[in-house]
């Protein structure tokens, strides 16, 4: 049973005690990325005319359309986040598992870009390029799946097991720093489609 819809749920200073946790991992974690962008743009100006020519291989068209797809996707986890605030639970969960729906897309263009490249016999050992976009979609892709599995878990509702007095304020901290996360993901992904789909592109 999920907690039925109510009014808006006031979570006091709680909110904003769990908030600056997941600011700090999401600094941390693009940080992170930063510093592998710093690095592939070092090695691209190094080889300027590979990463060029090696850029022409992958399609931009569906990189752009990944990006589209989470950016809606982000905008229906937003649209639950406004609906949780307001305590309307149902329509906060039903926004998410739209969320999910559409950013499934995403895995599944992503699978067919990996396929087309290892069939063209294109791996993370044909050249420094290739290595670098194996190596920052992959560790993308393993931030997507675990931003799915935080969605989807978030899209259960507010804990049967807690009083409903702690469930929903409780429930409301995880679908922020959870719709964070998903924020990051999508905002990662623009950064990755930019240097690797963008740059050196004809």
């Amino acid at each position: 049973m999920h907690a039925n819809d109510g009014g808006p749920v006031t979570t006091g200073g709680a909110r904003h005690q769990r908030a600056p946790a997941i600011w700090i991992f999401i600094l941390m974690d693009c940080s992170s990325f930063g510093l592998l962008f710093l690095v592939f743009m070092i090695e691209r100006m190094r080889q300027v005319a590979l990463f060029d020519q090696s850029s022409h291989h992958l399609n931009a068209g569906l990189g752009f359309f990944n990006a589209c797809v989470l950016i809606t996707s982000s905008w229906f986890v937003a649209r639950a986040n406004v609906f949780g605030r307001d305590g309307q639970f149902d329509a906060a969960r039903r926004q998410l598992w739209i969320g999910m729906a559409i950013a499934a897309i995403f895995a599944v263009v992503k699978i067919f870009e990996y396929y087309v490249k290892v069939s063209a016999g294109i791996t993370v050992k044909t050249n420094a390029f290739f290595l670098f976009y194996y190596a920052l979609t992959g560790i993308h892709l393993v931030h997507y799946l675990g931003g799915m599995v935080i969605l989807g878990i978030l899209a259960q509702g507010p804990s049967p097991f807690l009083p409903e007095a702690e469930a929903k304020p409780h429930y409301l901290r995880w679908l922020e720093g959870g719709s964070l996360y998903w924020h990051m993901v999508d905002l990662l992904w623009i950064f990755i489609f930019s240097i690797l789909y963008l740059i050196g592109a004809r």
